[in-house]
């Protein structure tokens, strides 16, 4: 097949959809297949190795933007067999115009909602999570947003999502259930631990570290977290990855209730200093809102990690993979949070899921792609 894959990011730039159109396009090139990539970048955007690169620079308005990227999908398009859209509006609409222009079919891949996304931007007011705001008519650009994902969705010949329940989100927009089908991402194997891992270990000595690796937004709980710490004995440390506009919010808050000294605020870390956590950890813990299919509960089971997350989102669906590992605990329910963390169990082998390999993945897209030639 001669495929166009349509992203809004690319590598050097960091993200699921980067390294994911990366890693697919590498593989549908080993294959036998024939890959193109469009995406917004810069002069700094990696070139392909095997295939095409189109890069739409993201100068001036969405309009001329937009266009560019249009054209660019056209202009490929034409001598492939389908186009593979990475999300539903900056590179969906675009794409699907293009895909239209130039009489070829597209799939499409959504991994979250992004009107939801935007709403959550617009003021600090804005907190209902994702199901409430499914429920709700919204005006101005919200719903503008709305209408475009909506639109892109109906116009694909198949859509692809990472998880069961974000295949109710797009049901909720008005898309046939046969339509969308679930496919899992992969999860690439965390790098082995260096003896970076050994001194944060001996920097713990007689501590129990409560784990969590978030992007520091509203509904990721970093608040939430801290309460419960506040009810744990003083040996509990909570070890915070990730940054984000919420981060300083926390930290404040974190100051407020007494716990500061106890939490651990690591910021934005390689993968090799991930890993070396997640193996200094007693416990993973995930309390967010909304996760599609949280990639982070995975790589903390590979490990043996004990974990409990939300019961919100994707965040159950990990359980299915590692029953052993994995605890449901209420979203923001303080006290069941609290025992929750003072009964985990210790720590396990290692764990994988054939399910959630990277071969297994690019089959299962395969199929779905040779579908809508």
């Amino acid at each position: 097949m001669k495929i166009v894959l349509a992203t809004g990011i690319y590598p050097p730039e960091i993200g699921g959809p980067a390294g994911y159109v990366r890693g697919l396009a590498a593989e549908l090139v080993s294959r036998g297949h024939q890959v193109a990539v469009v995406a917004y970048g810069t002069d700094k955007t990696e070139m392909g190795r095997g295939f095409e690169v189109t890069v739409v620079p993201r100068t001036y308005g969405p309009l001329v933007r937009y266009c560019r990227y249009m054209l660019a999908v056209r202009r490929l398009a034409r001598r492939s067999d389908l186009v593979y859209i990475q999300g539903p509006v900056s590179e969906g609409l675009p794409g699907m115009l293009g895909a239209i222009l130039a009489n070829k079919p597209a799939i499409l891949k959504i991994v979250g909602d992004y009107a939801w996304e935007q709403y959550q931007q617009t003021s600090i007011k804005n907190q209902e999570l994702l199901d409430e705001f499914l429920t709700h008519h919204h005006s101005g650009k919200i719903r503008l947003f709305e209408v475009i994902e909506r639109w892109v969705a109906k116009k694909a010949k198949a859509i692809i999502v990472p998880s069961k329940y974000l295949k109710t989100v797009v049901e909720k927009w008005g898309i046939l259930s046969d339509k969308i089908k679930v496919i899992y991402n992969s999860i690439p194997p965390l790098p082995s631990v260096i003896d970076d891992q050994l001194r944060v270990k001996n920097e713990l000595e007689d501590k129990k570290v409560i784990l969590t690796v978030v992007r520091a937004v509203p509904w990721k709980g970093g608040d939430f977290l801290c309460d419960c710490l506040k009810e744990l004995p003083i040996d509990y440390v909570l070890a915070v990855i990730g940054d984000g506009p919420s981060l300083e919010q926390w930290k404040q808050y974190a100051e407020r209730i007494g716990v500061a000294d106890r939490v651990i605020w690591l910021g934005r870390l390689s993968r090799q200093e991930v890993a070396n956590w997640y193996q200094a950890a007693d416990v993973f813990v995930l309390a967010t809102g909304y996760e599609g299919f949280p990639h982070v509960v995975v790589e903390a089971c590979s490990v043996g990690l004990p974990c409990i997350v939300s019961d919100r989102g994707g965040n159950p669906e990990t359980k299915e993979f590692f029953p052993d590992l994995v605890t449901i605990a209420p979203y923001q329910d303080k006290q069941a949070w609290v025992q929750a963390i003072k009964t985990q169990g210790s720590k396990s082998q290692s764990q994988t899921s054939g399910v959630l390999s990277f071969e297994r993945m690019v089959d299962q897209t395969l199929e779905i792609l040779k579908t809508g030639v």
